[in-house]
């Protein structure tokens, strides 16, 4: 029974820090409430949270604590108690293998409220089908990262997206930093890397590179694919076979966050950065918004800091949108502030300052 209560239609924002998990929760997108959820302390890292809708808003965290395994937990009150799965991720005694933390997790189809999903690093794909109580490792995966040798980036590997096809259940995709994209057409039997590019970049490249950072499937043509890579961002119409550059403008190549606006899915939201030091070129922190699927970007900036106050990072997970008409778009900083837009990231305000490091914001309408 939840003991924490929200009007419907409730935007809530769970934003999860390098000191634990926090909700923001708004009627009119315009005033924001700021709370800690129990969930919380100098050592609680929760990288990504998630609201689950088809089970009375159970929330499920990452909580990636040091020199410790990570560690899933859930709440079915909103974050005021977490509990822990009776099995959670966990590798057989007899596997010498671990991994190290939680990077996503993800609500499996709408019509089966039963299965999620869990992306760890190194790379492994965990599903659960009794709502999170026992989960099971994806061992066709693992094995074909070991067999491949996969590239280990600055943090190894790790899934970061996971995306099942709603109008295909034995579909899905995984976005792998240090192995690009992956796909399944069998249930997850088995895997195929699906890096290719349509036609040769401009500095010879033949192939999206290895370090995927985001992945996200259109909600109304579900063979297009977009991601944002170490390399750029790309659009695919044929279900991930092939991949085309859609830069188109941008400043840089190099960028973290990608969200789309789920009611226009031709709508879509980055920020790019210099690849060196990871901050915006120059001293505005800019949103780019396109409406036709990438083919051109504008930068969106009204309420947005400049000055040496816009030199701000921004993580893979720390930009989202909710799914309302039109469109809100939340960005989180890695120096603690939290901005919104309420009209499609045309203007903006800052709506929470002086948080700990933001990993992840996620939106949801309840």
């Amino acid at each position: 029974m939840n003991t924490v209560h929200y009007p419907s239609g409730t935007i809530l924002l769970l934003v999860g820090t390098s000191q634990g998990l926090f909700r923001v929760t708004s009627r009119d997108r315009e005033h924001w409430t700021v709370e800690k959820t129990s969930l919380h302390g100098p050592d609680t890292h929760v990288f990504y949270a998630v609201c689950d809708p088809r089970n009375h808003h159970r929330l499920f965290a990452a909580d990636n604590r040091a020199n410790q395994e990570g560690c899933l937990r859930y709440s079915d009150d909103f974050g005021e108690s977490w509990q822990e799965p009776k099995h959670g991720p966990q590798f057989s005694p007899e596997d010498k293998s671990i991994y190290k933390e939680i990077w996503h997790i993800q609500p499996g189809r709408s019509n089966d409220r039963q299965t999620l999903y869990a992306g760890t690093g190194p790379a492994n794909l965990w599903t659960t089908h009794d709502r999170g109580q026992s989960w099971e490792l994806n061992t066709q995966l693992w094995q074909q990262g070991q067999r491949d040798h996969w590239e280990n980036g600055s943090v190894g590997t790790c899934i970061h997206s996971i995306v099942a096809d709603p109008t295909r259940p034995e579909r899905m995709w995984l976005g792998i930093s240090g192995a690009g994209t992956v796909r399944s057409e069998d249930y997850g039997s088995s895997w195929q890397t699906i890096n290719q590019l349509s036609q040769p970049d401009p500095a010879g490249w033949t192939e999206v590179c290895t370090s995927t950072h985001r992945l996200l499937q259109h909600t109304r043509q579900p063979e297009t694919l977009y991601q944002q890579s170490r390399c750029g961002l790309f659009r695919s119409l044929d279900a991930g076979n092939s991949w085309k550059s859609i830069n188109n403008g941008l400043p840089t190549t190099f960028g973290f966050p990608l969200a789309m606006d789920t009611n226009h899915p031709d709508t879509l939201f980055t920020i790019v950065v210099n690849a060196e030091d990871r901050y915006p070129n120059g001293e505005q922190f800019t949103v780019y918004r396109s409406e036709n699927a990438g083919d051109n970007w504008q930068a969106c900036t009204a309420g947005l800091p400049a000055g040496p106050a816009g030199r701000l990072k921004v993580l893979r997970h720390g930009m989202c949108t909710d799914n309302t008409d039109p469109c809100g778009v939340y960005v989180g900083t890695r120096s603690g502030q939290l901005f919104a837009s309420s009209d499609n990231a045309t203007h903006w305000q800052l709506i929470a300052d002086h948080l700990p490091t933001i990993y992840s914001v996620t939106a949801f309408s309840l």
